[in-house]
């Protein structure tokens, strides 16, 4: 009977399951998929999602080289069929193209601008900005299509796409990252605010680079170097790891005003201001007026410390020099400012700054000068030790004729 029992028992089970020695049935095993038949071990999810994300970091590095153009140009001031190097940004269909200090081309030089499928083209020098260096240069609209700006600002520490022309090698891509942001530096006649700091590996020709997010949106552009043109330091090479860039919306606003009027005309108040005040308080404190300047003519003194200015609230002196070099001369602007412990406002019509002092002439040997056989440096060296030389000749002459 026991026997018959078990039996029975066995032939109820499901198919399903399998008896072990010991606890309950075990499931059985599901049908093995395709792709474990032939030996192929599926991908993990990571690996899918990093290829995912490289796609679109390839995707967005293409749209970009073809907003960009490598430039090659004549300096005025440097020895005929000197030639240097820099980089540009199409910023509209109309084909305007900024990029850094590009000097007005003589008619037997032309600027050349060389697309990303390696196509050479002539550019036009419509006009520059002094303050920032900003050049707007103009190609035929056909050549590249205009970069689209970013709708949101960096963050800090977010990685960058960089395609630049180091020594000539057009459109070639960088990566960086976000090191700062509002930075306040010496790269001008006059020291420019709100600048995006870089790190990221910069070399001669990466002067207007383009700098934009991995989406493929436009960030900014190279203002390369940090000594003052003309200045201590011109010479020098520009390869190193520290880098600016101009934002795209101030750089937008340069160019529609280069476009408009040939220049930037921009705001001026006539204040002095204490750049280090003692006890460091929010606001821009007035440390002279200029007489009969347009901040004179509204009544301020020295001493009101500058709280807001057209509703932009103003923390520190750097935060008002910024707003003026964002506005227009002869504008109507607004001014909330403290006297003692009084909080009052009043309206200013700016005017025009005055000139700002020509810079003395450019090295011909630039950090973005393509190089000769032979740089300068080694010809001035080799002229040194001529010279050494014939001194050495002259004396040995002198001691062969001594008594």
């Amino acid at each position: 009977m026991l026997r018959h029992l078990r039996l029975i028992i066995l032939c109820a089970l499901p198919a399903t399951a399998t008896l072990s020695s010991c606890g309950p049935p075990v499931p059985a095993s599901s049908p093995p998929t395709a792709a474990a038949s032939e030996g192929v071990e599926s991908e993990p999810e990571g690996t899918t999602l990093l290829e995912a994300i490289e796609r679109t970091v390839a995707e967005s590095i293409a749209k970009l080289r073809d907003s960009a153009v490598a430039l090659e140009y004549a300096v005025a001031d440097a020895p005929s069929g000197a030639r240097r190097v820099a980089t540009g940004v199409v910023v509209n269909d109309r084909g305007d193209v900024l990029s850094i200090r590009i000097d007005p081309p003589k008619s037997t030089s032309p600027i050349l601008a060389r697309d990303a499928s390696g196509g050479r083209h002539p550019a036009r020098w419509v006009a520059a900005d002094a303050e920032t260096g900003l050049t707007l240069l103009r190609i035929d609209p056909s050549i590249a299509k205009p970069v689209h700006p970013a709708s949101r600002p960096p963050r800090l520490g977010s990685q960058v796409l960089i395609i630049g022309n180091p020594f000539g090698l057009g459109h070639s891509v960088i990566r960086g990252q976000v090191a700062g942001l509002d930075r306040r530096v010496d790269v001008g006649p006059r020291p420019l605010g709100g600048l995006i700091q870089l790190d990221a590996s910069l070399h001669p020709g990466d002067s207007g680079a383009l700098v934009a997010n991995l989406r493929g949106e436009w960030l900014g552009l190279i203002r390369s170097g940090l000594a003052r043109p003309g200045g201590e330091g011109e010479g020098r090479t520009f390869d190193h790891d520290l880098g600016f860039a101009i934002p795209a919306r101030d750089a937008l606003w340069i160019a529609e005003q280069l476009g408009l009027c040939r220049r930037v005309d921009r705001a001026y108040l006539g204040v002095r201001l204490n750049l280090d005040p003692v006890d460091t308080p929010s606001g821009a404190i007035l440390d002279g007026i200029v007489s009969d300047s347009p901040a004179a003519r509204a009544g301020l003194k020295t001493g009101d410390r500058v709280m807001a200015f057209d509703g932009f609230a103003i923390k520190s002196p750097s935060d008002l020099t910024d707003r003026l070099d964002r506005t227009l001369a002869n504008s109507e602007t607004t001014l909330e400012y403290l006297r003692g412990s009084r909080l009052d406002r009043l309206t200013i019509r700016t005017s025009s700054r005055p000139p700002l002092i020509p810079d003395p002439p450019r090295s011909s040997a630039k950090e973005d000068e393509i190089p000769s056989s032979r740089p300068r440096e080694v010809n001035e060296r080799i002229e040194t030790l001529e010279r050494r030389l014939r001194n050495l000749e002259k004396q040995g002459g002198r001691t062969e004729t001594r008594p």
